[in-house]
């Protein structure tokens, strides 16, 4: 029988059974027959060890919890990192050393997330994720000092992450509201504020080594540590309507007071006006410096003034002890000054971006000058070489 004949003839018995259905009944019947078979060939040493450890996973499992801590997503993150490292603690060392870009960074951020589903309540939380918001600030010192090429772009990717840890705090913060003392609140919420304010400053000092593009996303990075503070501020205002004795207004005001007087300072720095004189009450009057002055508008100025005018009716508020509408005016100023701080900063990047053209073109232009030049030269070293050298014709014979 030849191949193809052997191909034919296995076709025509796949197409024929294709076509064959066995009867149900048959089919369920010779199904149970089968599984009866092999359950009765299994050996009974088997059941025996599997009911054996059973119990003793009974007698245990209550005192541990063992089942229900496996389940927690802090588990499996670590069940995840023991699988691709191996265990190795010099992995986990090496990942909490990484920076953004790096190929452990991601293992650095999943530990980080595996700590904070250990926690024990909402305040641990907080305290951790601000913790590892203070990570972020070290990772982006470490990278302005770098002289990657990349560096740029990993000033983008620190900035986006705490970006999101600032965002995971704040959502951490209403959670604690219903869950845990007025007392562990107040006491979060100023260590929030303390430490959001302290990453505000942090980053802005960062900012003398950085381009402008790299400035305009710290910025929003800033703001939304700013926000964070904004966001303790009011959990510490709802909290002292229903338990006063512990937030006093006093504790408001002073909140209130300190991350006004710290975004004006950042704000002051960025566009520059005299950070030592500006405060929530100074004046505009103040000198500024001649790269503001090139790359602003008037418009930045006038959210300067918008911004500490909020502050400043913020100020007055609390002492007439309308705290509500003190809180909008601190939200609003903190708004209109980070707008203010962005709008310089994305015209310095125009401004960089249009020298850099002006430079690329003045060097096109001195290059093209340079050869036309040359071909000058080259021509007119021909012409007297020539002429040094007349060509003698002959007479036609």
């Amino acid at each position: 029988m030849s191949q193809y004949q052997l191909l034919k003839k296995i076709n025509q018995i796949r197409n024929m059974a294709r076509r064959t259905k066995p009867d149900a009944a048959w089919v369920l019947a010779t199904r149970s027959t089968l599984l009866m078979q092999a359950k009765n060939s299994l050996p009974t040493s088997v059941v025996q060890r599997s009911s054996v450890f059973k119990e003793w996973f009974k007698f245990f499992a209550p005192l541990f919890s063992f089942g229900k801590w496996m389940r927690k997503p802090a588990f499996s993150i670590a069940a995840i990192i023991l699988t691709i490292f191996g265990g190795s603690l010099l992995s986990v060392s090496a990942a909490e050393r990484s920076l953004p870009g790096d190929l452990l960074y991601s293992v650095k951020l999943a530990t980080e997330q595996a700590r904070l589903a250990l926690a024990k309540n909402p305040q641990e939380r907080v305290m951790l994720k601000t913790e590892f918001t203070g990570r972020r600030v070290d990772e982006m010192k470490q990278v302005v000092a770098g002289s990657a090429s990349d560096r740029g772009d990993k000033v983008i990717q620190t900035a986006e992450v705490l970006k999101r840890d600032m965002h995971t705090i704040k959502q951490q913060l209403d959670d604690m509201k219903g869950q845990s003392s007025p007392e562990a609140v107040k006491e979060t919420a100023k260590m929030v504020d303390e430490k959001s304010n302290a990453v505000v400053q942090a980053l802005q000092e960062s900012k003398n080594t950085m381009t402008s593009e790299e400035k305009v996303k710290v910025t929003e990075a800033q703001a939304a540590a700013s926000d964070t503070s904004v966001k303790a501020i009011e959990v510490l205002v709802e909290t002292s309507k229903t338990a006063a004795d512990v937030v006093t207004g006093q504790d408001v005001a002073d909140i209130m007071k300190t991350h006004n007087e710290s975004v004006v300072k950042t704000m002051a720095q960025s566009v520059g006006l005299n950070p030592d004189t500006a405060t929530s009450t100074g004046s505009l009057s103040l000198p500024i410096s001649n790269k503001t002055m090139a790359s602003s508008t008037v418009a930045v100025l006038e959210k300067v003034t918008e911004a500490q005018k909020s502050f400043n009716e913020a100020d007055k508020l609390v002492l007439e002890n309308k705290i509500d509408e003190a809180m909008e005016k601190v939200k609003l100023g903190t708004q209109q000054a980070f707008a203010a701080q962005k709008t310089v900063e994305q015209a310095d990047v125009i401004a960089d971006q249009t020298a850099a053209d002006q430079q690329s073109s003045n060097m096109a232009t001195s290059t093209a000058q340079g050869a036309a030049k040359a071909t000058t030269s080259t021509t007119q070293t021909e012409d007297k070489t020539l002429n040094s050298n007349p060509t003698t014709t002959k007479p036609a014979p």
